[in-house]
């Protein structure tokens, strides 16, 4: 889970896009390393390959950083049970509705 520490202290009301759920099999250092290789301005769009990135330019473009990101993990369960586990806390946040699991990055 990554929540954007700028957007969660600003909150004004109950529903704000500043948390993504994700998951992994690869070691977490490797998952977050491939959020925070987006996290450049190029010819590219690199950072539109992101939610966390692509969120970050869009909204705090003079903080544009993965360090504004809190990062957490939230269940350690077997690889058959990721897809189950992931959409079961993207549903219960509704973070594919309000969140940052909303956004629909390019490959």
């Amino acid at each position: 889970m990554a929540q954007c520490t700028i957007c969660a202290r600003n909150k004004t009301d109950v529903l704000n896009e500043d948390t993504y759920f994700g998951q992994t099999l690869t070691a977490a250092h490797t998952r977050f390393n491939g959020h925070r290789s987006k996290f450049k301005i190029d010819n590219n769009l690199s950072y539109t390959k992101s939610a966390l990135s692509e969120h970050c330019f869009n909204k705090h473009s003079s903080n544009f950083n993965m360090s504004v990101y809190k990062i957490g993990f939230v269940k350690c369960c077997k690889a058959i049970d990721l897809d189950r586990e992931e959409n079961r806390f993207i549903s219960k946040f509704r973070t594919n509705i309000y969140g940052l699991n909303r956004m629909k990055v390019v490959k």
